[in-house]
């Protein structure tokens, strides 16, 4: 077949990887449009927003500039989900999602007036607030504060996304670069006048006082920051001569290659030049953005009121013998936990329990995003200290969390925790840990989401608690290879026959459930296929979706952000419906469920459909055995489908459709109900 015809062909059988993710941000923004939502949320999902939309052009952007730039050089024809015209596409995207967060951000600002919450928004200070200001800034603000001359011996480094002023004079052609140090101190200056709240943003202080204090009235202050590139692993992304050649390219950049130079309104093009000069801004991304940037720090916003927030939710706790060890209750039953509606603290007995208990002879982990106060690595210290074996296997390439994860391998080095880092072209992704008792039985955690309690409570994720031998022994095979920091020599070095291990058995396994699903309804007989995933990129399993469909499959997919596959196309998959949910919590638990007739096979996972899960990671998805559990996961997943208030539907051109005529499903409320019972 002709390589171009090939390509469109691809393109016809695809939603583009990076459209598709701008759709998924898209979706968050419409939180904060949403009536229902309450207003302090609202500013949550902003902040959500542009923080992810900041990443977007540390982590995407990079790549979309170097493949554009690569293009123009070479007229090789290559078989990826980048086309030359997705950067030009993707700005434009952005663009108007940039129109509708400041349509949303004006709303917002005006229903907080009705509250009496006053947040001072390219406004000047009022008079009545102006003393309380002038006193945080002069006792505050001022400490932090870095001016900087723009002349002949000029040497200054913009920050990735850190906020500045650039400073005119009127009277002069001098230039100043001054810091908002809001990465120091919180963004908003919050006080209480007459009766009402107001929030003032310490970039409108430091413009207020910072003429005086350096007695010049005639300066002009313009707002911006640099975005650089995120020292992408490349070959977690791409792979064959094309990632080659990208690295290539992002290699020739000096350290942080600035991305985007994000300015306010009416900043001054003969500005912009002499900027784009001093930062070496040639190759980047100029866009106009608002009067502030980093609306991130919404984040941190200092009114707090439960009358406009999301109800307080209590944690549910789950039954537990205190009176017996939890090994021994594992070692009648499992547990199956379902963060955040249900509490982690069965997680952290398993580890702390551990640590403490003299019938332990050894503890092995895998971590690779780990809480910044971690009782899970200090009970692994703790444990070594008991005089424990403790293996701690930790992935240092954990995106925007290797400082952290580096500190506390440290910490639990220094107490004797023997710790293996990471493997050279693998990502250890895989949330697994294995208790080894003196009278030889085991017991297993394995999880769709990270070992920490931070984020536990906030992701949707779940995590067994076992101690099947056939799961604790494979396991133990796991983590034998691991320390070996070497990719296998092949599929079958370990010969897993229950958990699915990326790199091992874990992509064919899948082939191998959907061609059983297949072969079944060829047959004539009802079959089903229900996963739910963060992204789902892979060519080859997508593919095998759209087999399944084509001989009549009923396939439910919940997918939360990319989403590669065009549903309901006729001939290819008018059997595939896809859901997307934005809610409360963040989505993030991996549920995959294959059943014909009386046979189901229900797995959980920490994997994802991406190219780097299915190639560049060792991942884990492992099968519930307990039928009652694999009941209760198949229960989870049709509340979570039948949603119509949090889920849209996804079209084949990946955007976000409102479903019609909603009965009030709101599935991460109906699941709390579902568990309480």
């Amino acid at each position: 077949m002709d390589k171009q015809i090939y390509m469109d062909k691809k393109k016809d059988l695809y939603i583009n990887r990076d459209i598709s993710w701008l759709s998924f941000n898209d979706r968050v923004l419409s939180e904060a449009g949403r009536q229902e939502v309450p207003l302090l949320e609202k500013l949550q999902f902003l902040a959500i927003f542009s923080s992810n939309l900041d990443e977007f052009y540390r982590v995407r952007m990079p790549v979309l500039m170097a493949w554009k730039k690569i293009k123009k050089k070479t007229s090789e024809q290559t078989f990826t989900n980048i086309d030359i015209g997705t950067y030009k596409k993707a700005s434009k995207i952005i663009e108007k999602q940039q129109e509708k967060f400041g349509f949303y951000l004006t709303d917002i600002i005006h229903q907080l007036a009705d509250e009496n919450i006053i947040l001072i928004y390219n406004q000047e200070i009022p008079l009545a607030v102006k003393p309380l200001v002038a006193n945080y800034f002069f006792s505050t603000v001022a400490s932090y504060l870095q001016i900087i001359s723009v002349d002949e011996e000029f040497s200054f480094f913009p920050i990735n996304n850190h906020l500045y002023f650039a400073l005119t004079d009127n009277n002069s052609t001098d230039l100043f670069i001054v810091n908002i140090p809001s990465d120091r101190i919180n963004r908003f200056f919050t006080c209480q006048v007459n009766s009402k709240t107001y929030t003032v943003f310490i970039d409108d202080i430091i413009k207020l006082f910072l003429p005086g204090l350096i007695k010049n009235s005639s300066l002009n202050f313009y707002s911006f920051k640099i975005t650089r590139d995120a020292e992408l692993n490349l070959q977690d992304e791409f792979d064959g001569d094309i990632a080659q050649k990208i690295e290539a390219v992002v290699n020739k950049r000096d350290l942080g290659y600035a991305t985007r130079f994000l300015h306010q309104p009416g900043f001054p093009n003969p500005l912009i030049e002499r900027l784009a000069v001093l930062f070496d801004l040639r190759k980047s991304s100029i866009v106009a953005g608002g009067y502030y940037h980093n609306l991130k720090d919404f984040f941190s916003f200092p009114i707090k009121q439960d009358n406009l927030s999301f109800p307080r939710q209590q944690q549910l706790a789950v039954h537990q013998d205190f009176e017996r060890s939890i090994f021994e209750q594992l070692d009648q039953h499992d547990m199956l936990i379902c963060t955040p509606y249900e509490s982690f603290d069965p997680i952290l007995r398993f580890f702390n329990e551990a640590a403490i208990n003299p019938d332990v002879a050894e503890i092995h982990t895998t971590l690779y995003r780990i809480a910044g106060d971690s009782h899970i690595a200090q009970a692994l210290a703790t444990a070594a200290r008991n005089g424990k074996k403790v293996s701690v296997f930790v992935e240092l390439k954990a995106r925007f969390d290797e400082a952290n994860n580096i500190h506390w391998s440290r910490i639990m080095k220094e107490q004797g925790v023997k710790i293996s880092y990471s493997i050279p072209n693998l990502k250890v992704h895989a949330k697994i840990a294995l208790v080894k008792r003196k009278d030889g039985k085991e017991s297993a955690l394995f999880g769709t989401g990270n070992l920490n309690e931070k984020t536990a409570k906030v992701y949707t994720d779940y995590f067994l608690m076992t101690s099947d031998r056939r799961l604790t022994a494979e396991l133990s095979s796991l983590f034998e290879f691991l320390p070996n920091r070497k990719k296998p020599d092949k599929p079958t070095d370990i010969p897993f026959q229950e958990l699915l291990v990326a790199q091992f058995n874990l992509k064919q396994t899948f082939v191998t459930l959907i061609d059983q699903n297949v072969a079944q309804a060829k047959l004539g007989k009802a079959t089903s296929i229900k996963i739910k995933l963060n992204n789902l990129e892979e060519e080859s399993l997508i593919n095998k979706l759209y087999e399944a469909s084509q001989a009549g499959v009923k396939i439910q997919l919940l997918v939360r952000g990319i989403c590669r596959l065009k549903p309901q196309v006729k001939g290819l998959s008018e059997n595939i419906e896809i859901k997307r949910i934005v809610g409360r919590y963040l989505e993030h638990g991996r549920i995959f469920i294959f059943q014909y007739e009386a046979d189901t096979k229900v797995y959980l996972g920490s994997s994802d459909w991406m190219n780097r899960n299915i190639y560049r990671r060792i991942e884990t998805c492992f099968p519930i055995m307990e039928p009652v559990l694999a009941k209760k996961i198949q229960q989870l997943f049709e509340i979570q489908f039948a949603d119509d208030m949090e889920a849209t539907f996804l079209d084949d051109m990946g955007q976000n459709i409102p479903i019609e005529h909603p009965i009030g499903n709101k599935s991460q409320q109906q699941i709390v109900d579902y568990l309480n019972n």
